[in-house]
């Protein structure tokens, strides 16, 4: 009796191990939390990056919307889920993350392969105190898009580069009504939020410094309140400025209402599938033109605003599975993935290199300015506290038609209480 004890115990201690040798000797079994926008492109990434059976990529959708997604993620982060292994975060949670302990710092190697060749700006959204802590996939950055023919009706050239709000502004005032509307973000939303920072960023300032110090209340912020007082109670506003948001101030420019917009890439990709669609709307489309982002102040180059999102490695990853995790990070965000997002999602690459491939360059004719903004672009605050920061900046600048010089005194005082609390 003794010995068949001895020999059940020997088998029960026995079939962990021998369970745990099956389960290496297969691939490691890897799952990416991704949004739900970009579904062919991530499922030929997929493909690619696990084509040689050394891994597997199960994919799970997150919902709608970045707070919805943020709110998933840090629910599971914060109980060391095993399985969130890949993430696809926004590029304003890459500090929140990183300091909760949420992520892993990509080893050197890792940090090596995603660094090479990734545009400045994309990059930045990517560090904390230093350290690479995540692998940019898709970037963006925001141009100035514009009627052509109505451009040179009001006398200038936006291609140059060196065009200010203040001469944007007067130019558009001269145009006849109905066309004379420069439209930009201004709900109460994310979008506003990035819309200040890329004018304070433009102007020479930060909303906050290297040392977390609040910059509002500063000639750089005094600068930013003067462009917004200037669009919304000037004759290039557009009636009901304080709920604008990207789709809206789309179809204001679409519609030719607006003779000039500050948008993202993806309108390109919109107003070309509907010229396609509707042919009275290709002679719309063909007037379409591009340039970088307005300058705040002359002489002094524009901070364009910085989109996109990164993959990052989830802290409670086993041991065992993270050196596999970098490599399909570094996997998913290669160049040629990069490419097929682009191409199939209209989703702007964070990678130069991504910006010289003829497909690219014949699909998107902005390719250049974009590929300069993104490098040259301004990424939001990276602070712990960051959606408090984006609700006060918000806050205290809104309506826009309220604004004056002396908002940036306010908005100080509203961020300084919001990120100390």
């Amino acid at each position: 009796m003794q010995n068949l004890l001895r020999l059940a115990v020997a088998a029960l201690t026995v079939l962990p191990l021998a369970a745990c040798a099956a389960e290496s000797e297969g691939p490691v079994a890897l799952t990416w939390w991704q949004g739900p926008n970009a579904e062919k492109p991530t499922r030929s990434a997929v493909a690619a990056c696990t084509r040689d059976g050394k891994y597997t990529i199960k994919v799970e959708t997150l919902p709608e919307g970045s707070d919805k997604q943020r709110e998933q993620l840090v629910r599971r982060l914060s109980a060391k889920d095993r399985s969130v292994n890949l993430i696809t975060m926004d590029v304003v949670w890459t500090a929140e993350f990183a300091e909760a302990g949420w992520i892993l710092p990509l080893p050197a190697p890792t940090a090596a392969t995603v660094s090479a060749g990734t545009l400045g700006g994309a990059l930045k959204s990517a560090t904390w105190e230093g350290k690479v802590y995540a692998a940019p996939l898709l970037s963006g950055s925001q141009l100035l898009w514009y009627r052509r023919s109505r451009a040179q009706q009001a006398g200038i050239d936006p291609v140059k580069g060196e065009l200010t709000w203040e001469q944007l502004i007067k130019a558009a005032g001269g145009l006849p009504e109905g066309e004379r509307v420069v439209a930009t973000p201004g709900n109460r939303y994310e979008g506003y939020t990035v819309f200040i920072n890329a004018l304070i960023a433009s102007a020479g300032g930060q909303i906050v410094d290297a040392q977390g110090k609040p910059g509002l209340d500063s000639e750089a912020g005094r600068a930013a309140a003067a462009v917004i007082s200037s669009l919304a109670t000037g004759p290039a506003a557009l009636k009901g400025l304080s709920t604008l948001d990207e789709e809206t101030m789309r179809a204001a420019f679409e519609q030719g209402e607006a003779s000039f917009m500050t948008n993202w890439g993806y309108v390109y990709a919109a107003a070309a599938e509907r010229a396609a669609k509707e042919p009275a709307f290709k002679k719309v489309f063909d007037d379409y033109g591009w340039a970088r982002y307005p300058r705040v102040t002359p002489g002094l180059p524009s901070a364009p605003p910085l989109g996109g999102s990164n993959i990052a490695v989830g802290a409670g990853t086993p041991e065992s599975r993270r050196e596999t995790a970098f490599t399909a990070l570094a996997c998913l965000t290669s160049a040629q993935s990069q490419k097929a997002f682009m191409m199939e999602a209209g989703i702007p690459a964070a990678r130069a290199s991504v910006y010289d491939d003829a497909d690219v360059r014949a699909k998107f004719p902005f390719a250049d300015v974009m590929r300069d903004s993104i490098a040259d672009a301004a990424p939001r605050p990276m602070v712990r506290k960051y959606n408090a920061l984006s609700t006060a900046i918000q806050t205290a600048f809104h309506p826009p038609a309220s604004v004056t010089r002396e908002s940036a005194a306010k908005a100080g005082t509203a961020l300084s209480e919001a990120v100390s609390q």
